[in-house]
C-alpha cells in the first residue's frame, strides 16, 4: 500500500469523523422531537419529491435561478462519479480511470455537467454580487461565498486533473473528453507534459478530494444544509387542506408553542431547510409595509436558537433561553396576516405560518398577550357571537325589507347562505349580501339563512392562537348547522368558506361549501344570470384584488374573473396578482388590530391597484372590501384628494348593478 494511498484513507477517514459528529449533533433534536403522521401515502410524496426537487416546479417561477440551480443540481449528481473514482483510485479497479471515468459516455458526462455546474456558479455570483436582489437582504453571503468557492474548487480539480491525464498521454478516450482535451492541448503548448503532466494530475486530484471533503465537513453549519435535507422536508410536506390548522388537544399541559423544544420532527427539520433564498420575505406584505417580521428570519432565528439550545444542554425545556421574547419578539409573531404568501413561495415546503400561529396559541391561551384590538374583537365573539363590539345591528336588520327565510331546525333548503358576522353587521358589508340576495331570487335559487342561530365561525380567533374560543364556536355551529337540512353552503366570506370546510369536519360537520363568486359563476354558466356582456357599452375597467383564502388557501382565483367579465367588465390585472396576490392586511386577526400609519399593508395594496388606473377595485371577500376601501381612502388623502379615485365593491355589487342596467335597457318603452 503506497504511502499516498495511506493518506488518502486517513484524510478521507478524519473527514467522516469530523462530519459525523456534526451531523449527528444536528440529529440530536430532529430524533427528539416528537414524530408527525407523516410517512404516508407514499406515492404522491414521492411524486411532489421529483417535481419540485428534480423538476425544480416552484424555483422555475424564476427561470433565471430556476436554471441556475437546475444546472447545479444535475450537475453535482452527475459529477459523483467522479467522487467515486477519485477516492477509489488506487482501492480497486473498479474505480480506476479506464473502469469509470474512461468511460465514454461516463468521460463525456463530466466534462458536460461540469460547464454546466461552473455555468451555474457563474450565474449565482453574478446574482449575488452584481443582481443583488432585496431578497437576499439577511441572509448570510459569507456562507454563500464559501459554498461557491468549494464547488468550483471541486469542479475545476476534476477537469483539470482529467486535463493533465490527457497532457501526459495517460488517457486514450480524449475524444470524449472534449472540454479537458482543450486544457489539455493548453497545457501542452505550455509544455506540461511527462513527469510535470503526472506531478500535475496528482496536485489537483487532491485538490478535488480535499474540496470535495471540505464541503462534506462544511455544510452541517452552513444553510446549504438543504442539499440533504430538502429530500426529506419536501417528502414530508403537509398533504392536507391548505386551509387546516391541526387542531390542537386542549387537555395538554402546555398550549401553544413557548419552547423550541416543543417543535415536531417536520418543524424542526423546516429550520435545517431553509436555503436563505427570501422568496418568502419577498412576497410577504408585513415585511414589505415595514413590521418586524421577515419569514426567512423568521426560521432563521428559529433555527440558530434550536442549535443554542442544543449546545446548552440538548432538546430539553428552556435550554438555550426563551424562544418568544427571546430569539423571536411578539410583536413579530403578531405582525403575520397569515396570508400564506410566504409558504406557497418556499421551494422546500417550509412551514412558516402553523408556527406563527402555534406561538400565538401559547401567548392567548397561557399568557394572556393579546394586542388591545384583537383581545377586544375576540371577547366580543365570547360575548356577542361576532367580532364587532358596538355594532348596534341584529343578524337580521340587513335582510328586514328582503323576503329571506329564515330556516328553523329540521326544516329544508337547497343552499344555506352563512352570511357572515361581516356581512351582518358592517353597513358597508351589508351592501354586499343585499346584491346576492337580488342576484339569487333573479335565478330562482331556493335558499335560506339562519338568522340569529348563526355565530362567527372563529377563524379569527383560530388564527390569533384563541383554539379554545374557536372550538367552542366550531362545536355549537356544527350542532346549529346538523339539525337542518339543505344540500351546500355559500358564504361571501372566504374566511368563512375556508373554516366551514375545511375545519369543521373535525367536529363532525362535513357540508358542501362553495364561495358566491363559484355559485354566482356556475348559475352563469346554467344561464339562469344572463350575461351582461353588450355591444353598444364600453366595458368597466375594473382590477381584481384576490383574497388570500379564496385564492392561495382554497385554489380559486377564476371564477369571480369569470363573474365580472360576465359583467361587462375589462379586467386591468395587478402587478401582483393570483398566487402571488398581495396581502389585503386583513387575515389572521389583522383587521381587528391598531395599525401604525406608516406600516399600512391595505395602504400598499391600494397603491398597488391605483397603479393600474382602473375605476373600480374589485374584490370578493369582506375583509378585503374594508381593507381597500380604507387603503383607497388613505391613499386619496396622501395625494391631496378628497376623495378616492377608486371605488372598490365587491362582484356580487357589480353584477348586481350590470344586470339592473340590462334589465333597464331591455324593458319597453
Amino acid at each position: 500500500m503506497s504511502i499516498e494511498l495511506v493518506l488518502r484513507l486517513v484524510v478521507l477517514l478524519g473527514a467522516f469523523v469530523w462530519a459525523g459528529f456534526r451531523f449527528e449533533q444536528l440529529a440530536r433534536p430532529l430524533l427528539a422531537a416528537p414524530a408527525e403522521a407523516r410517512l404516508r401515502p407514499f406515492l404522491p410524496r414521492a411524486w411532489g419529491v421529483v417535481v419540485n426537487i428534480l423538476g425544480h416546479a416552484r424555483l422555475m417561477r424564476k427561470p433565471y435561478s430556476g436554471l441556475m440551480h437546475m444546472m447545479m443540481l444535475f450537475g453535482f449528481l452527475f459529477l459523483l462519479t467522479a467522487v467515486m473514482q477519485v477516492f477509489g483510485e488506487g482501492v480497486s479497479p473498479l474505480f480506476t480511470l479506464a473502469a469509470i471515468g474512461g468511460r465514454t459516455w461516463i468521460a463525456l458526462g463530466q466534462d458536460v455537467f461540469a460547464v454546466l455546474l461552473l455555468t451555474g456558479v457563474a450565474m449565482a455570483t453574478y446574482q449575488r454580487v452584481v443582481w443583488k436582489p432585496a431578497r437576499f437582504v439577511g441572509s448570510n453571503q459569507r456562507d454563500a461565498a464559501i459554498i461557491l468557492s468549494l464547488i468550483s474548487a471541486v469542479v475545476v480539480g476534476m477537469l483539470l486533473q482529467n486535463s493533465c491525464h490527457l497532457a501526459a498521454g495517460r488517457d486514450a478516450l480524449a475524444a470524449w473528453r472534449p472540454v479537458s482535451s482543450a486544457i489539455a492541448s493548453v497545457l501542452v503548448a505550455c509544455g506540461v507534459t511527462g513527469a510535470i503532466a503526472i506531478a500535475g494530475a496528482t496536485a489537483f486530484a487532491w485538490m478535488h478530494m480535499l474540496a470535495i471533503l471540505a464541503f462534506l465537513v462544511y455544510i452541517p453549519g452552513s444553510k446549504h444544509l438543504h442539499v440533504i435535507v430538502g429530500v426529506p422536508n419536501v417528502y414530508f410536506r403537509d398533504l392536507n387542506s391548505a386551509g387546516r390548522l391541526v387542531t390542537p388537544d386542549l387537555e395538554q399541559p402546555k398550549l401553544g408553542l413557548s419552547d423550541i423544544a416543543q417543535l415536531g420532527r417536520k418543524q424542526a427539520l423546516d429550520l435545517y431547510a431553509c436555503t436563505e433564498c427570501g422568496r418568502c420575505q419577498e412576497l410577504c406584505p408585513a415585511y414589505a409595509s415595514g413590521k418586524p417580521l421577515s419569514p426567512k428570519l423568521l426560521i432563521m432565528n428559529m433555527r440558530d436558537h434550536l442549535l443554542e439550545a442544543q449546545g446548552a444542554g440538548g432538546h430539553r425545556e428552556g435550554a438555550g433561553g426563551p424562544l418568544i421574547g427571546g430569539a423571536i419578539s411578539e410583536e413579530t409573531i403578531w405582525s403575520c396576516t397569515t396570508c400564506r404568501a410566504c409558504m406557497e413561495a418556499c421551494p422546500l415546503f417550509i412551514e412558516h405560518v402553523p408556527k406563527i400561529v402555534d406561538m400565538r396559541r401559547h401567548l392567548s391561551m397561557e399568557a394572556g398577550r393579546v394586542p388591545d384590538g384583537i383581545s377586544g374583537a375576540m371577547l366580543s365573539v365570547e360575548q356577542r357571537g361576532h367580532p364587532w363590539a358596538g355594532t348596534r345591528f341584529s343578524r337580521l336588520d340587513w335582510c328586514r325589507d328582503l323576503d329571506v327565510r329564515v330556516l328553523a331546525p329540521g326544516e329544508t333548503t337547497d343552499t344555506l347562505l352563512w352570511v357572515g358576522c361581516t356581512a351582518a353587521f358592517d353597513a358597508r358589508a351589508q351592501k354586499v349580501a343585499r346584491a346576492l340576495v337580488r342576484l339569487l331570487h333573479g335565478a330562482g335559487v331556493d335558499f335560506a339563512i339562519l338568522g340569529d342561530a348563526e355565530s362567527c365561525t372563529g377563524d379569527a380567533a383560530r388564527r390569533t392562537g384563541n383554539d379554545y374560543l374557536f372550538q367552542l364556536q366550531a362545536s355549537a355551529n356544527v350542532e346549529t348547522l346538523n339539525t337542518r337540512a339543505f344540500r351546500r353552503i355559500v358564504s361571501i366570506c372566504p374566511h368563512c368558506v375556508n373554516t366551514l370546510k375545511n375545519e369543521y369536519p373535525d367536529f363532525g360537520g362535513s357540508y358542501d361549501v362553495v364561495h358566491h363568486s363559484q355559485l354566482l359563476g356556475e348559475l352563469m354558466g346554467q344561464g339562469h344570470l344572463r350575461s351582461m356582456l353588450r355591444g353598444d357599452r364600453e366595458a368597466l375597467a375594473i382590477t381584481f384584488h384576490d383574497p388570500c383564502y379564496l385564492g392561495r388557501y382554497n385554489g380559486e382565483f377564476e371564477a369571480p374573473r369569470a363573474v365580472l367579465a360576465g359583467a361587462g367588465a375589462a379586467i386591468a390585472e395587478m402587478e401582483r396578482s393570483h398566487g402571488r396576490s398581495f396581502c389585503c392586511g386583513g387575515g389572521g386577526g389583522r383587521a381587528f388590530a391598531v395599525e401604525p400609519p406608516d406600516q399600512r399593508v391595505n395602504v400598499l395594496r391600494a397603491t398597488q391597484a391605483r397603479a393600474t388606473s382602473a375605476a373600480v377595485v374589485a374584490t370578493a371577500c369582506p375583509f378585503c372590501l374594508l381593507m381597500l376601501d380604507d387603503g383607497c381612502k388613505a391613499v386619496a388623502r396622501l395625494e391631496g384628494d378628497s376623495t378616492p379615485l377608486q371605488q372598490v365593491r365587491d362582484i356580487a355589487e357589480i353584477l348586481d348593478d350590470a344586470m339592473r342596467v340590462a334589465d333597464e335597457t331591455r324593458a319597453p318603452t
